[in-house]
């Protein structure tokens, strides 16, 4: 009989992000599997970095909110523009907000340690809790974990959905005063937790070469795909030829524009147009979507949506003929799951790797594109439209995936770390029902 786990989740119900769905996917199945979590998450998020909603949490778990004393990214923000301002008079240009550098340790989010402490003691004391869980980013709240397990003696188990400061893609971007207190507090953060988790193998080689003396408590956990919205039958594709993203496009890090000169080569050429073509978006950053949209003259083929609740996007998905895929290595993003449980073949513009090596086992209709240029994925998309029209796709291996990768199987594996955690008698993975 499983234990009672208190789950510290900033990013849960009602929000909507994609933070979110590791969580939810774990908390209902520790549930169905006899565990009882209690989870605890954030009343008042800040606006600017989730997406509020009105996503309904699983039934049988107890949630408590508790606040965020103070916003720290609104607060730096006001104060780096007034000093951009005064620097700006002497002819300095500001190219970053160092205050949050100085001050945001470690991350923006530390205004909810506080009560963030004070309300999961409380609820271990209440429900006499056995085990904490923390899900990063934010990284404040495993700041919050580590606390929690000082007051109460309770083990605690770590998971990094994202990186914080090894394998982070904007290490070389950051100051080296702030990398060097990013590394202390990931040190810590790593010593303290009894098992420590990752969501990909590629992240979990990265940190054990950079704490080999903690590689017994490292293990990875990849996110899955949760079986429930499996669809019943084959579902009728859009009757243009659709192109779908949905989430994070990562503009940031990862140029879209060969994407968009693909479309506009395509149009040029006369194989897609309005009438027979979409590219089919969800997601935020809808201006740079649209701007880029109309930077390549292709807008007329370019459908942004509004914010859409997931199941809709996951039907939209099922009905697409290609899923683009992009990455910011080393994290794995959940897009890869859903593409290849719903059998839809990917035109993924991303480099080798885990990813790769994945699309390539499981389905094997995508189109791979290592280059990311504008020939090689225009090239590809006449391809899919070819062998879409002559009958040539073939379909996912989704039954063997499922049975390596629902989030049911993810959810045992945590199981495991935690009864490492308690010290208890742990079954092996090929016990894993």
């Amino acid at each position: 009989m499983g234990k009672k786990i208190l789950m510290v989740c900033y990013y849960f119900p009602p929000l909507r992000d994609v933070g979110c769905k590791r969580s939810v996917a774990f908390s209902k199945y520790l549930a169905d599997h006899g565990w009882q979590p209690y989870v605890l998450s954030v009343k008042n998020p800040d606006k600017h970095f989730c997406q509020p909603g009105a996503d309904v949490p699983p039934e049988n778990v107890p949630i408590s909110y508790t606040r965020t004393l103070f916003n720290v990214y609104w607060f730096f923000g006001k104060a780096n523009g007034l000093i951009s301002r005064i620097f700006s008079v002497f002819g300095i240009r500001l190219k970053r907000n160092y205050l949050h550098d100085l001050f945001s340790i470690p991350d923006i989010f530390l205004g909810w340690i506080p009560k963030a402490v004070h309300k999961g003691r409380q609820l271990i004391k209440n429900h006499d809790i056995d085990c904490i869980y923390v899900s990063c980013s934010p990284f404040s709240s495993a700041i919050a974990g580590l606390i929690i397990k000082k007051l109460t003696v309770k083990p605690l188990v770590v998971d990094f959905r994202d990186p914080f400061y090894t394998m982070h893609p904007g290490v070389e971007k950051t100051p080296k005063f702030r990398n060097a207190i990013n590394r202390l507090i990931e040190n810590k953060i790593i010593a303290g937790a009894d098992q420590f988790v990752l969501n990909n193998e590629e992240v979990k080689r990265g940190f054990i070469s950079a704490y080999p003396e903690f590689k017994d408590k490292i293990t990875a956990i990849h996110n899955g795909f949760d079986s429930s919205f499996l669809p019943d039958g084959e579902s009728e594709k859009f009757e243009k030829f659709t192109i779908i993203y949905a989430g994070n496009m990562y503009l940031e890090a990862v140029s879209a524009d060969s994407f968009f000169e693909a479309l506009l080569k395509l149009k040029k050429q006369q194989i897609i147009n309005m009438d027979n073509f979409q590219f089919l978006y969800f997601g935020g950053c809808h201006q740079h979507i649209s701007n880029l949209s109309l930077k390549y003259k292709v807008d007329d083929m370019v459908v942004i949506e509004k914010p859409t609740p997931y199941p809709v996007i996951l039907d939209n998905l099922r009905q697409a003929h290609l899923q683009l895929l992009r990455i910011m290595k080393p994290m794995i993003s959940t897009k890869l799951f859903e593409g290849i449980a719903l059998n839809v073949p990917f035109l993924a513009t991303i480099p080798t790797g885990e990813v790769a090596d994945m699309i390539a086992e499981f389905s094997p209709s995508s189109y791979l594109v290592h280059d990311d240029s504008a020939a090689t994925i225009s090239a590809n998309i006449v391809q899919a439209m070819q062998d879409y029209k002559e009958g040539n796709i073939k379909s996912n291996d989704v039954e063997r995936f499922m049975n390596e990768f629902s989030r049911e199987k993810m959810t045992y594996k945590l199981e495991e770390a935690f009864n490492k955690a308690l010290h208890l008698n742990v079954f092996k993975g090929d016990d894993l029902p």
